[in-house]
């Protein structure tokens, strides 16, 4: 279906571009006035145009008079955002014929949040309203009035998203809606972020991506294979870093706190005729710390982190652009632990690179072309010494390259069709000694994906998209996804939307040639050949409603995953011919040569498993300095053979925010509450782990010359794991407990 879909459409693009013309009507007949309550002309509000369909918009500001004239290059149906600071956010929708329209705007000085642009919904930019699939976004200004430096803090507030971490010095892993890490993918500007991922049982540790250098995130959520490839059966994350919007632009961060916390960071932006640069380079401490009294294992390692962005683009012509972004970390941990000889020390370094080449070219006033050149790299090494006992150190690596290239062409077919197309290679290669086959040698893998897709206006209130992709796998072959999706505008304030996709996932090539034995403890894990792809299908419907003071919204939701990859414990083979019978009866070949006399896991396909339920969100603004927000989440998530729950899913989810800002006192205050239900942690055995909630204060003062003061309680009610408080102290969640941070901002230039 998708490949008759992607060929039918082909002559039609082709023909379109044959017939379009290059030539732009350059005159200004679009006009927009801005007034404040009082009929007084508001300067410099932000005023932007984009088609209803998505594509690029027009940015404009508007002049002395409140006053704004531009020109709409296509006919259709466009939507106007006005945003002036200390007023309410306004919408309008205009049809444009080639004629001459004029807009009056009156603003309220009441109202919600600025609403928020997205792109990963549908790889276009569009209002988060318009997405056809659900898609959270945490702005930069949501970032600051938290004080967070970690990505894990930033996505445990927001509803159907479940982040596994308690300190910066431990994993940070996500769920959304019940779909693992494994399944979800994580972009930066749209492009994968690694971290050898396919060996650390598909967990990207976000807690190494930092907030400062991010102008917003987006959480989409359902299958995005058809969008986004492989990895995104389950959903995305995709942060978006800042671009520099002046001349000269500087800001520079310090903050500590509990744990011997330090966070540094400083950047420095210039928008300048045709170039633009932005530099952001930062540091991050914290000590190590533990748990169970008088334990030797330290939960938090020792953290020492440097982070560093640089992106840079430079307009040749009105047409052709060209930009390069550097994006690079080194990490260092010093941590405790039990090993197989007793107490041991781990040192373990880690870095990140990954370079971009992307340049943009408008061929026509339809038609854009990008092309896009990536490369990252992980590098891994780590030293275990034996504490009190005279025993050699272990030394082991890892090392992940990832090659990518890719081209998207946009174009405008009439007034009611937007059609993007792509295609993208990608090479993946693992290697690393006590890691995989092939040990240093390495494994290597490869795909091509053409993907294509068509946002069709279907009335002047109804949009549908539609599209797929084809996957070619050097070892599973070729796959192919859809997508469809619709959005209906029922009136001025309520919208509705319902999507369903497929997605596809290869096994990774850890769980295919995985061959590691734990050097601290009795186990190992052991890959599997054999495996064959995951896949699945998201069905997604909801409404929203949104007036000036009230946003609030309802989405169910289902995802039902098949040949489920996961691990399993087949025993601790004692004998060689009990050894030989496990391979066998696996299909392991014996060139994964595992070990006697260690507890040993696979991976294996399961049948299918399901996520479902629904998401309430709502936002209310009280007054002009107050407003409240609160989401829950329902979730039932089950293995539909057994029936049986699935471990580490909470079924009830909910989160709270109160928050007072006053712009002519200079403060903002805010408190925030995430609550989670009790989990299951084996559901054969009915075990489970308690429910919690956690609360968390922010407040900040600015002073002259662009400073600003903050302080922040995390979890200040010190919620801990209640198994802590036993005679023999354990725990199934590592949060520390009560901590303190506090801050200075300086900033040169407004963002």
């Amino acid at each position: 279906m998708v490949k008759s879909y992607i060929l039918a459409a082909i002559p039609a693009l082709l023909f379109d571009l044959s017939a379009s013309a290059p030539g732009v009507n350059e005159t200004p007949t679009f006009t927009i006035s801005v007034k404040d309550p009082e009929a007084l002309p508001v300067a410099q509000a932000r005023i932007v145009v984009r088609p209803s369909l998505g594509g690029a918009a027009l940015d404009r500001s508007t002049d002395s008079g409140g006053g704004v004239k531009m020109t709409l290059p296509l006919q259709g149906r466009y939507v106007v955002q006005v945003h002036a600071e200390g007023f309410a956010e306004e919408f309008r929708f205009i049809d444009w014929r080639d004629e001459a329209v004029s807009l009056d705007i009156r603003l309220s000085v009441e109202g919600l949040r600025e609403q928020v642009t997205v792109t990963s919904g549908s790889r276009v930019e569009e209002l988060q309203q318009d997405s056809p699939v659900k898609v959270e976004a945490v702005t930069r200004q949501n970032m600051i009035d938290t004080g967070y430096e970690r990505l894990t803090d930033i996505l445990a507030e927001i509803p159907g998203v479940v982040t596994r971490n308690g300190s910066s010095g431990s994993v940070g892993s996500e769920q959304i809606r019940g779909i693992s890490a494994r399944q979800v993918a994580v972009l930066q500007d749209g492009l994968p972020m690694i971290g050898a991922r396919g060996i650390k049982s598909g967990n990207l540790n976000l807690n190494r991506q930092s907030t400062g250098r991010l102008e917003r995130v987006e959480v989409v959520k359902g299958a995005s294979s058809a969008l986004f490839g492989s990895d995104a059966i389950g959903g995305v994350i995709n942060m978006i870093s800042r671009e520099p919007t002046q001349k000269v632009q500087a800001n520079l961060n310090f903050s500590g706190g509990s744990l011997g916390i330090f966070d540094g960071r400083g950047d420095i932006g210039t928008r300048y005729k045709n170039l633009t640069a932005f530099l952001d380079i930062e540091q991050h401490r914290q000590d190590a710390y533990s748990l169970a009294p008088n334990s030797v294992s330290t939960v938090g390692p020792d953290l020492r982190r440097n982070d560093l962005l640089f992106k840079t683009r430079y307009a040749f012509t009105p047409r052709v652009s060209l930009g390069f972004t550097a994006n690079a970390y080194h990490n260092r941990e010093l941590g405790r632990s039990i090993g197989e000889t007793g107490p041991v020390s781990g040192l373990y370094n880690d870095s990140v690179q990954n370079y971009a080449l992307v340049g943009d070219f408008v061929a026509t006033s339809r038609t854009t072309v990008q092309l896009r050149a990536y490369s990252a790299r992980y590098d891994e090494n780590s030293r275990l010494d034996s504490i009190g006992a005279p025993a050699p150190p272990a030394f082991a690596n890892l090392n992940e390259r990832y090659k990518r290239l890719d081209g998207t062409l946009s174009h405008q077919l009439g007034s009611r069709n937007f059609l993007q197309g792509g295609y993208e290679w990608v090479q993946v290669n693992y290697k690393g000694a006590n890691r995989l086959v092939g040990d240093n040698s390495g494994r290597q893998v490869t795909s091509n994906d053409i993907w294509l897709q068509d946002k069709f206006q279907l009335t002047r209130f109804a949009t549908l998209d539609i599209g797929g992709r084809i996957t070619s796998h050097s070892l599973f072959g070729s796959w192919a996804v859809p997508k469809v999706g619709l959005v209906v505008k029922l009136s001025d304030h309520w919208t509705a939307r319902g999507s369903f996709g497929k997605g596809f996932r290869a096994p990774d090539l850890g769980q295919l040639y995985f061959r590691f034995a734990n050097p601290a403890s009795f186990y190992q894990v052991i890959g599997n050949p054999t495996l064959q792809p995951e896949t699945s299908r998201s069905f997604s419907t909801g409404v929203d409603f949104r007036a000036r003071r009230f946003r609030g919204g309802v989405s169910l939701f289902r995802s039902d995953v098949r040949n489920l990859i996961d691990t399993v414990n087949i025993g601790t083979p004692r004998t060689a011919d009990q050894l030989i019978s496990l391979l066998t009866q696996y299909g392991i070949p014996s060139s994964f040569t595992p070990l006697l006399n260690r507890q040993t896991f696979i991976y294996q396909n399961f049948g299918r498993i399901y996520t479902q339920g629904f998401e309430l969100d709502a936002e209310q603004s009280i007054t002009r300095q107050v407003r409240v927000a609160a989401a829950y989440t329902y979730l039932d998530a089950r293995d539909t053979g057994t029936r049986l729950g699935l471990p580490q899913r909470h079924k009830h989810q909910g989160f709270v925010r109160t928050e007072y800002a006053n712009p002519r006192w200079g403060i903002l205050a805010n408190v925030r509450g995430a609550f989670f239900s009790k989990w299951l942690l084996n559901p054969a055995a009915g075990t489970q782990a308690f429910g919690y909630g956690a609360w968390d204060f922010y407040a900040s003062k600015n002073l002259p010359r662009g400073l600003q003061m903050y302080f922040a309680i995390d979890n200040f009610a010190n919620s801990r794991d209640q198994k802590l408080a036993l005679a023999a102290p354990t725990f199934d969640r590592p949060d520390y407990g009560r901590q303190f941070r506090t801050g200075i901002r300086w900033r040169i230039g407004k963002e």
